[in-house]
């Protein structure tokens, strides 16, 4: 463990009071003070109460004028990236301190400007990574299951009684392969998405998850759910997708209700399920700091409100008419 440093303004104080002491230290000895005499111990007394008032001022005034150092060093501890929108804000009314606030803001700006685009290449990235594997898994994967069924088909019909009954559940099995085959494919790139809409591929993602999950799912949609921007349409889609896979796999969940509301230029999107909640220790995981991630690149937001045993909502709001403010410095510059 680092041992603990003295502050800037605990060694300035220490300075100027050994400076005030060896000052007074030093009239003394020149103006030859009788501390025996009644009258000069009097002087003496009130020149020790000044000296003393004088460091209490040096040390009140140097705690102020030293305050915006020491909030700027804290703000700077608690910087998240992840988060954003944190600045350097209240009075500068020094030349130092205006500059100060300056330099750290731009570089907060340059910082989640860097980490912004590279987050966006990350994610699509991912994006054309799904739909290769995609393309690959229909074109290849399942042509050549395809192929195997059809030669299943005509080797049973050829076969012997005998082997007839294997060869039926082997096609069962190959059936059963190019089904899951194409739900992860679906999973991976949604082809609903891009041929009919936010809405059509939303009630076919409900749909899909209810049926394998026998979790009771219920989608309400208000407005023009398909009026989203593009890129809002992909992620109002892989959030859901997340959030669905979450109550399935940690929840456990009994009821899901999935809600998009769309007015004018804004969207919002709820998951709301009964599941056991999540671990307010654990709320970094579950995949929610991708789902952040997407919603910051297409200009919204989301929260998670959630208790143990509670349940758990997922809210993403999109289109929001203006930006949320920057985050302040957690203390109050002075």
């Amino acid at each position: 463990m680092p041992s603990r440093r003295p502050t800037l303004t605990t060694q300035l104080l220490a300075i100027n009071t050994l400076l005030i002491a060896a000052t007074v230290i030093a009239t003394i000895a020149a103006a030859n003070l009788d501390t025996s005499s009644p009258s000069q111990r009097g002087q003496y007394g009130v020149l020790v109460a000044g000296i003393l008032a004088t460091v209490l001022a040096n040390g009140f005034f140097l705690r102020r004028r030293l305050a915006p150092l020491q909030a700027i060093i804290e703000t700077m501890e608690h910087v998240d990236l992840s988060e954003g929108g944190l600045r350097a804000s209240g009075p500068a009314d020094t030349e130092e301190v205006a500059r100060l606030h300056a330099a750290f803001n731009r570089m907060m700006d340059r910082l989640e400007l860097e980490r912004a685009e590279a987050a966006d290449a990350v994610l699509r990235a991912q994006e054309d990574e799904r739909a290769r594997l995609a393309r690959d898994l229909h074109d290849e994967v399942n042509q050549a299951l395809t192929a195997v069924l059809l030669r299943l088909q005509a080797t049973t019909l050829a076969a012997p009684p005998e082997l007839a009954a294997e060869l039926h559940e082997t096609q069962a099995v190959a059936t059963q392969a190019m089904g899951e085959l194409r739900r992860l494919a679906h999973e991976l790139r949604p082809t609903a998405l891009d041929d009919l809409g936010l809405a059509a591929a939303l009630r076919s993602q409900v749909d899909q998850f209810g049926a394998k999950s026998q979790i009771e799912t219920r989608l309400v949609m208000n407005g023009d759910v398909d009026d989203f921007r593009e890129d809002e349409q992909l992620v109002v889609y892989r959030v859901i997708q997340e959030a669905l896979s979450n109550a399935a796999r940690h929840a456990q969940a009994r009821h899901v209700t999935v809600t998009v509301r769309r007015r004018g230029a804004r969207g919002v999107v709820q998951i709301s399920d009964d599941g056991r909640g999540i671990d307010p220790q654990a709320i970094r995981g579950h995949g929610l700091a991708g789902m952040r991630e997407r919603a910051r690149q297409a200009g919204g937001r989301l929260d998670v409100l959630s208790t143990p045993g509670g349940g758990t909502t997922i809210e993403l709001e999109l289109g929001r008419t203006a930006p949320s403010a920057p985050r302040q410095a957690r203390r109050a510059w002075a």
